[in-house]
């Protein structure tokens, strides 16, 4: 090859002695330590199918074939690519979980704003909550364009595009604009969030200690939208006539995630990254010839091995050279055509709608608790720091349970975890506490932290690696979806009956993802996988 093949591997660099490279390597070492420790809780977890096992250890080149990405839209992402060393993975996972920081950032954001932005723009519950309906057509738009996207341009593009949109929304609505356009950028923030979250989830999936990189990264998600209420709380407090000032933060935090994606990545694709996805398809074995009483012949007299089976060997070379690209041309399915696969899948949809009502339930309990807590229960400005408890022990549900979750299993996990956190918001439901509602809203968020990294695991779990991509991004939008859809829902009957109707609304919900839940069937290597 003329052109030197391109390499972004710090470890590739000569070695040097200087005491900050063999710090910097130790504390390395310690981190993959721990990673490893964290695997072995999850050893029985899905294998990252996507990854040759040669791949798995960083530097390791891979040479994919010409004419196998040939539907990109730019030869640099067919390139011949080395995977990143060890000190660049290590910088793509901290953007990473930079990204899902944004996400819960994101999310985290409305629930201390929104008796402010009432005030602000002079609307009811139910006109506020449009911003949430217009949030999922931006989702929706995400889940409809992700396969698409990646197909033609790859990760190292479609996640700083989403980033982007993002930006672009932030700054659009950061200097106190007209509530129409104050809502559109819903629609700008929720493609882009949706287009980042499949992208990052499914790339995730098929790295080194992918089943503990997804609940850590979902931990993440909830330090942004624990951090997220503690600073716009600040803005309510300070500058309530300007509240909306708030969103200049989320634009520099959305600019320094855009850059971030961009300089690390540097446009690469997610098999650039993790190296080639491996083929799913099952070997063929062909017919078997057998005598009158069903038995197989002996291996001499199969057909195949039969001297006149091949009687030309220019022919059959060039019959299994028609059968090999038909096989490729089969394997390589244009995306449309993968998702209509997807589409055709029950089990997806069980997934997608399980994810719509537990993103759903989780957004909705974080956007609207402090206007419950505010209006029936005596709450003050200070109460948006309830939010932050219920997102902290988001966060803390991720990483803590983690050993519960791998002793009981993903799927009895999930069982358990609901039937509590039922239990928990029917306690906020009865009680006029307003300290006993914050802990039992703390305790909600631990018990549903696990639930999202639970069901990305279970799908790349029970379908066929080809379609966990397309797979992984719709349901990820679909939870996106939720996030959206069903706030506006909650703002809709609290305009007509009162916001009281949060408890009995969550309860219902929860209890329908449970009989949802029961339709997903159990991963190829059992419950306890």
């Amino acid at each position: 090859m003329s052109e030197k093949l391109h390499t972004d591997s710090l470890d590739e660099q000569p070695a040097k002695a200087e005491p900050y490279l063999e710090r910097r390597g130790s504390v390395q070492s310690v981190l993959e330590l721990a990673l490893e420790r964290f695997d072995s809780v999850l050893s029985a977890n899905v294998p990252r199918e996507g990854m040759d096992p040669l791949a798995a250890g960083p530097g390791a080149a891979r040479v994919r074939k010409r004419g196998v990405h040939d539907h990109y839209y730019f030869d640099r992402l067919a390139r011949e690519m080395p995977l990143p060393g060890r000190a660049l993975e290590w910088s793509m996972i901290a953007t990473l979980f930079l990204v899902m920081f944004l996400a819960g950032w994101n999310d985290g954001s409305q629930g201390p704003l929104l008796p402010s932005l009432q005030r602000y723009y002079k609307v009811d519950y139910l006109v506020i909550s449009i911003i949430w309906l217009f949030n999922s057509v931006g989702f929706m738009a995400a889940g409809l364009t992700n396969v698409w996207l990646s197909d033609r341009f790859g990760f190292g593009i479609v996640a700083p595009f989403g980033a982007a949109l993002q930006v672009i929304a932030y700054a659009l609505i950061c200097w106190g604009c007209p509530y129409p356009l104050f809502v559109f950028a819903f629609v700008l923030i929720g493609w882009g969030l949706g287009l980042q979250d499949a992208q990052v989830n499914s790339i995730v999936s098929r790295m080194k200690h992918a089943n503990t990189l997804m609940f850590l990264m979902h931990a993440v998600y909830g330090l942004g939208a624990t951090a997220s209420p503690l600073v716009s709380t600040q803005f309510v407090k300070r500058v309530q006539s300007r509240v909306y000032l708030y969103y200049a933060v989320s634009l520099g935090l959305a600019l320094f995630t855009t850059v971030a994606l961009l300089v690390v990545f540097r446009l690469r694709t997610e098999d650039q990254v993790v190296g080639k996805r491996q083929n799913s398809q099952p070997a063929i074995r062909p017919q078997r010839a057998t005598d009158e009483n069903g038995d197989e012949l002996p291996p001499e007299l199969q057909p195949e091995n039969h001297p006149d089976a091949h009687p030309d060997p220019q022919a059959g070379s060039d019959a299994d050279a028609d059968t090999d690209a038909a096989h490729t041309e089969m394997k390589h399915e244009d995306s449309s055509a993968k998702l209509k696969r997807i589409l055709r899948m029950p089990t997806v949809w069980a997934l997608c709608f399980y994810i719509l009502l537990y993103v759903g339930v989780e957004v909705t309990i974080g956007g609207w608790a402090t206007t419950f807590l505010i209006a029936e229960r005596g709450g003050d400005d200070s109460s948006g720091y309830v939010s932050s408890g219920f997102f902290a022990g988001l966060t803390l549900g991720r990483v803590l349970l983690i050993p519960v979750t791998s002793w009981m299993g993903r799927s009895n996990s999930v069982w358990v975890y609901t039937v509590g956190a039922i239990a928990l918001e029917i306690v906020v439901w009865t009680t006029r506490s307003l300290m006993g509602n914050a802990v039992a809203y703390a305790f909600v968020g631990i018990l549903l932290g696990p639930m999202y990294p639970i069901v990305m695991m279970v799908t790349v779990g029970i379908l066929p690696p080809d379609l966990h991509q397309g797979a992984i991004g719709m349901v990820a939008s679909m939870g996106q979806v939720g996030s959206a859809m069903m706030p506006f829902i909650t703002g809709g009957i609290s305009n007509a009956r009162g916001v009281w109707i949060l408890q009995p609304l969550m309860v219902a919900f929860l209890g329908a993802s449970l009989i949802i839940w029961a339709l997903v069937p159990r991963e190829r290597r059992g419950w306890h996988s």
